[in-house]
């Protein structure tokens, strides 16, 4: 028996070393934001649980497992009458209560301990533990967020009227990203207007459509400049003129036409007079995606003034600063903002549901069909700019989750945080939905067994009766989850 255990416990730990050797690769391979991102969503997993642990010990239940993950084990150790531990499958956790309903098998000297022999109070004070320690990681995390960023706390509008941004992103094929502009870089002067709020700034090289302009601007401290041109979005009465191109698609190349670079309306409109009529293979940057897509047999029908055709395009979104509310003030407003999260998510709970399932299914028929001459212009731009694009109602898998706050990592670490803030908002708000095996089905149960006890009877709900609507819950969720990795690892989402 002992040399048995001696080996179970090798094997364990030679288990143990082969997942901490996978998480180290996967760092190496794919970059640290992504083992960032999966031991946060373990933490989340591991304290949601952690709720539930210590609530039910404080109220004198037993529990007899406590493991991160499903499926195989591969390392576990006992404390007590408590075994800990890690399976292979990490998409979820649990804590097992003895006797969580009648069909729990329990030792007789156990059943004063058990689940099911509590008071309802203390039933729901386990039940909601899970929930309750996602939704005081939300505050936690807000609270950092807020001592160095206050935009959190509504500032972004602000910001926008002041003077304090420098560049958050830069669209390639642009005339930033033509100018060597990258993320961090604070505009000095464009066209030798001198930088002011962002609007402004926006307004000025919107009227600078196809124009080379210097761009000044300071780097590490020091004054940079460079030229570049300005690039053309078209206006709707632009795209209105050429079947197949839409408001804020910006040209890259027509067939046919030979240009140093984009070429602008106006030479489109040189090349275009004696081809009204004539389908055209039109290179695009598709205002949707922000990628390059080829639009083929477009039909250019008519062709408007460029000044009324383009706006002007410089490729840049800000990052607005604005300074952190200190200790008080970041505890008072990540309470205030704790609240406003979990009402939005609230809020939003029917639309995952109705159209968040619509939205992940659709996509497995394909919502980007070519793009092709025959169809009606009205036709593409319902597709490409309706505002219930697949991508903002669709339901992510764990994998999905992971992968966006991989590529935020690279960006804002404060970013990452209000990612995680939204994900324990949801899940929090999700598992107490009245639904088995969710933590809320349970507190419906208990729920029922206490109005249905009274007079000195003790009325317990018998759980064969609700396998049933327990398992087709379970298997809706195996299939949308499935579907939704899928979908995660073959149509990555795109948020335009």
């Amino acid at each position: 028996m002992a040399g048995s255990s001696s080996a179970q416990q090798s094997g364990d730990w030679i288990r143990l070393g082969a997942l901490v050797a996978g998480v180290v690769l996967l760092g190496v391979l794919a970059g640290a934001g992504w083992v960032v991102i999966i031991l946060a969503l373990v933490a989340m997993l591991f304290l949601h649980e952690l709720g539930h642990f210590v609530t039910a010990r404080l109220t004198g239940m037993k529990v007899s497992e406590f493991f991160i993950g499903f499926g195989p084990r591969l390392w576990s150790f006992r404390r007590g009458e408590t075994e800990y531990g890690i399976k292979a499958i990490w998409i979820g956790a649990y804590v097992r209560i003895v006797g969580m309903n009648n069909l729990d098998q329990v030792d007789p000297g156990d059943e004063p301990r058990t689940f099911r022999q509590q008071s309802y109070p203390r039933k729901l004070l386990v039940l909601t533990a899970g929930s309750g320690m996602h939704f005081i990681i939300v505050v936690l995390l807000l609270f950092a967020v807020l001592l160095s960023d206050g935009r959190v706390a509504g500032r972004a509008s602000e910001a926008l009227d002041n003077e304090s941004w420098v560049l958050s992103t830069v669209s390639p094929d642009s005339a930033a990203a033509a100018a060597g502009l990258r993320p961090g870089d604070e505009l000095v002067s464009v066209a030798g207007v001198a930088r002011s709020s962002f609007d402004d700034f926006s307004v000025l090289v919107q009227q600078l459509a196809g124009r080379q302009v210097e761009v000044l601007y300071r780097r590490d401290g020091a004054d940079r400049s460079a030229f570049a041109t300005v690039g053309e979005r078209l206006t709707a009465e632009g795209a209105a003129g050429i079947t197949g191109l839409i408001e804020g698609d910006r040209i890259l190349a027509v067939e046919g036409l030979q240009a140093d670079g984009a070429p602008t309306y106006s030479q489109l409109v040189e090349y275009g007079r004696d081809r009204i009529g004539e389908p055209l293979d039109i290179t695009i940057v598709d205002t949707r995606t922000g990628r390059p897509a080829v639009v083929e047999d477009a039909v250019v029908t008519a062709l408007a003034e460029p000044a009324d055709a383009v706006r002007g395009f410089f490729g840049v979104s800000a990052e607005f600063r604005a300074g952190g509310l200190g200790v008080f003030g970041a505890a008072e407003e990540a309470l205030r903002q704790s609240l406003l999260v979990i009402r939005d998510v609230l809020v939003a709970i029917p639309a995952v549901v109705t159209d968040g399932l619509g939205g992940t299914f659709d996509g497995l028929r394909g919502d980007d069909p070519p793009v092709t001459g025959t169809q009606a212009a009205r036709e593409l731009e319902l597709r490409r700019l309706d505002s219930s694009h697949p991508d903002e109602n669709r339901i992510l898998s764990i994998y999905g989750v992971a992968r966006i706050g991989a590529e935020v990592a690279s960006d804002s670490f404060s970013d990452v945080l209000l990612l995680l803030v939204y994900v324990n908002a949801f899940i929090g708000v999700f598992n107490l939905l009245p639904l088995l095996p969710l933590d809320g089905g349970h507190v419906v149960v208990a729920t029922y067994e206490r109005i249905r006890s009274f007079g000195g009877r003790v009325h317990r709900v018998d759980a064969a009766r609700l396998l049933p609507v327990t398992y087709a819950f379970v298997a809706l969720l195996l299939v949308v989850g499935g579907v939704a990795l899928l979908r995660d690892i073959f149509d990555p989402v795109s948020f335009g």
